[in-house]
């Protein structure tokens, strides 16, 4: 048993900064939060997973604008669905600039659209591979130490107040109420009669 648990160790040690590499060219939150956790329990270093993490965010979004600057009549019919989306970015770009290339690292749904629209257009490409590195570190550090800070906050506090694990499952559970109240008082339309 301890033989395939060392065996299991030793190849997540090697291929799980592979992983956490590749998910996060998608510009996945799961892989970097995932690190993160694991970095608190000894598992990963979270130095080297935040560096990992941020390579594959910049090289993914780096690789979308490549594609299609220099490729655009191959993703054409891939991009016919999106052109209003394309557009809207566009203007977003022009009124935004260098702060929408970072907060899109954030936004899902628009993770793959500033890119598209960077690709598409003549925005220049030094410019952007410099903001895009910038934002892919901050975007990964910002992530990744959040995941690996509060896992170490939640262990401290499960290990003191761990008795009273149903008093914490309480507590959430009334915080999750309030927060869909509020969020369906502040959605409702404001001319829609109350029920």
């Amino acid at each position: 048993m301890e033989d395939s648990i060392s065996s299991f160790k030793d190849v997540f040690d090697t291929w799980g900064y592979i992983a956490l590499f590749l998910y996060c060219m998608g510009s996945g939150y799961v892989g970097i939060l995932a690190a993160g956790v694991l970095a608190a329990f000894g598992h990963m270093n979270v130095a080297i997973s935040i560096l990992v993490a941020a390579m594959g965010n910049f090289a993914g979004s780096s690789l979308i604008v490549f594609l299609l600057r220099y490729q655009k009549k191959d993703f054409d019919k891939y991009l016919v669905k999106h052109r209003r989306k394309i557009a809207l970015m566009h203007i977003w770009l022009k009124k935004y600039g260098a702060l929408l290339i970072f907060i899109n690292k954030y936004l899902y749904g628009i993770k793959f659209l500033v890119p598209a629209a960077i690709g598409v257009s003549k925005y220049n490409m030094k410019r952007f591979l410099s903001l895009n590195f910038l934002s892919s570190l901050i975007w990964a550090g910002s992530l990744g130490g959040l995941a690996f800070y509060s896992s170490k906050a939640i262990v401290s506090l499960f290990d003191a107040y761990g008795r009273y694990s149903y008093v914490a499952v309480l507590a959430v559970f009334v915080l999750v109420a309030l927060g869909l109240g509020w969020l369906n008082k502040i959605a409702k339309p404001k001319n829609m009669p109350e029920s």
